[in-house]
């Protein structure tokens, strides 16, 4: 009998019989597996020290190893390649992010802004820059800066043009906070590119990508650098240009970091010519980007520690010298010829106390810096002295008799005021809040010594009054003639976002006049 016969001759009792048997083996296995014979409550612990150490690296390294043999090289490489090309609907979408990021930025929304990021494709090319270095693809490389340089020109060209047509040129907040990086940004850029290659590496980038997108912030520095561009304020584009090919550069330093920690296989070329070649042109490519950055980074970490010692050295040796003093600081670096300059009030310090200020800049790591003291006279010490000359020359006398005269005109003054404040409310707070306003203004513009807010009045063709603003400033000595200009429009740009914000005042330009011109 074939076994043809066999099934066609069984019946459904035998088949019943067979499922019963299935059913029974299965639950054998599944009582085998809930019985155990070990006693989990012993715990064995190991005497021996080296062992011990040897236990707790091995199983350090087994929870943070990312070497576990997973990686599928070829396919990474492969989606590596799909990512960095731009042509057809990449570029639209790239277009119409821009688009949306440059409104963002426009109207000061973050989460427009946001909302674009997610949706840009810039990364691409930036990870396969990494990539080309780290496994000595030329050609990978050569593609990837290709199509880097387009997503550049396509964003920049697409900012621009928007700038250009549309009719608010406000500078908003969102626009000013991309005009200058900072030691975070450095490590959020390379933080952000670590995750970014770790998780294109296992195949898991749906999840991670769009929060590195939105992290390392490479869309807002561009949309800025187009509106620099578009409004004429070549120092935005130049600080925005500048962060971002800090992100980008940091993104594909940290690619190619972590496959040469995973070892990716590097490719090699049949003619040793050629692959000395390759060799040749990769390595003059990494000096030539990784070198600025290097001393870029470098410069910022030196400001970043220079400014946290200053404010260090601020608490604990100049606060402390007395509960009334009131100390604005401001900070200035440069290498060796960075300054300190600290704007004192509700204290005078004496010759004496400024020297014991400077002779402990040492011991805060701020060798060699300046420090300057502003402040006003010591009119307790002058009186003294003209006290003590006031026998031996005329001068004394005409020193105390100037002070008193001095200080009784100010009491009178001060009388008129609280007389005129009696018969009049007391005024509203001024939104503007100028005291902080030109306290900002001395920290985020140290190449100014002075700083003032003019406030005009005019007759509109409505004959109505309408309030004018203007800034008058005076530069420091070592200000060059030629990089004037470009502070003078970035102040004014920072300070017409503050009426336009503070007081709904929206005024086309603010004219900024300089002291030594008039």
């Amino acid at each position: 009998m074939t076994e043809q016969d066999n099934l066609e001759n069984s019946t459904p009792s035998d088949g019943a019989e067979n499922q019963d048997l299935n059913q029974d083996q299965t639950q054998d296995k599944n009582s085998d597996y809930f019985k155990s014979e070990n006693d989990p409550t012993k715990i064995h612990i190991n005497k021996n020290p080296g062992e011990i150490i040897s236990g707790t690296v091995a199983f350090l390294k087994s929870v943070v190893s990312l070497r576990d043999g997973t990686y599928d090289v070829k396919g990474v490489l492969e989606n590596v390649r799909e990512g960095i090309v731009f042509s057809g609907y990449n570029v639209w979408i790239l277009m119409f992010s821009i688009i949306i990021a440059s409104v963002g930025l426009n109207v000061d929304s973050d989460a427009v802004i946001i909302g674009a990021m997610l949706i840009s494709p810039l990364m691409g090319p930036i990870r396969g820059i990494g990539f080309g270095v780290g496994v000595n693809d030329f050609g990978l490389l050569i593609s990837s800066l290709k199509n880097f340089g387009i997503t550049v020109g396509i964003s920049l060209f697409t900012s621009i043009l928007y700038f250009s047509v549309t009719p608010i040129h406000d500078l908003t907040a969102n626009i000013f906070a991309r005009t200058e990086p900072t030691f975070l940004d450095v490590i959020i850029a390379f933080a952000g590119g670590m995750a970014g290659v770790i998780a294109q590496s296992k195949k898991k980038a749906d999840t991670v990508i769009p929060g590195v997108a939105i992290a390392t912030a490479l869309m807002p520095p561009l949309c800025t650098a187009g509106y620099g561009i578009a409004n004429g304020e070549w120092s935005y584009f130049l600080g925005a240009i500048y962060l971002f090919i800090l992100n980008s550069i940091l993104i594909a330093a940290s690619t190619y970091i972590f496959i040469r920690y995973l070892k990716f296989p590097k490719k090699e070329y049949v003619d040793p010519k050629v692959e000395k070649r390759v060799k040749g042109y990769t390595l003059a490519f990494v000096i030539i980007v990784v070198a600025p950055s290097i001393y870029m980074f470098y410069r910022m970490t030196k400001k970043s520690i220079f400014e946290q010692n200053a404010v260090t050295f601020i608490e604990q040796v100049v606060l402390p010298t007395n509960d009334n003093i009131v100390v604005e600081p401001h900070y200035y670096y440069d290498g060796k010829d960075s300054k300190i300059t600290l704007d004192v009030s509700n204290y005078y310090a004496d010759e004496t106390v400024v020297k014991s200020w400077k002779s402990k800049l040492d011991d805060f790591d701020l060798e060699g810096v300046q420090l300057t003291i502003k402040q006003g006279i010591d009119i307790h010490s002058t009186i003294s002295e003209a006290l003590e000359n006031y026998d031996s020359s005329q001068r004394g006398a005409n020193t105390l008799a100037s002070l008193l005269s001095e200080s009784n005109n100010k009491v009178v003054e001060l009388q008129k005021k609280l007389d005129y404040l009696k018969g009049h409310p007391e005024p509203k707070p001024d939104p503007l809040q100028m005291d902080h306003l030109l306290a900002g203004f001395k920290v985020d513009y140290p190449e100014y010594k002075k700083v003032l807010i003019n406030r005009n009045f005019e007759l509109n063709k409505k004959n109505q009054i309408d309030t004018v603003y203007a800034l008058t400033v005076e530069f420091n000595s070592n200000i060059a003639e030629e990089n004037k200009p470009a502070i003078n429009s970035k102040i004014s740009r920072r300070f017409k976002l503050e009426l336009s914000q503070k007081l709904n005042v929206k005024q086309d330009s603010i004219p900024v006049f300089d002291v030594a011109k008039q």
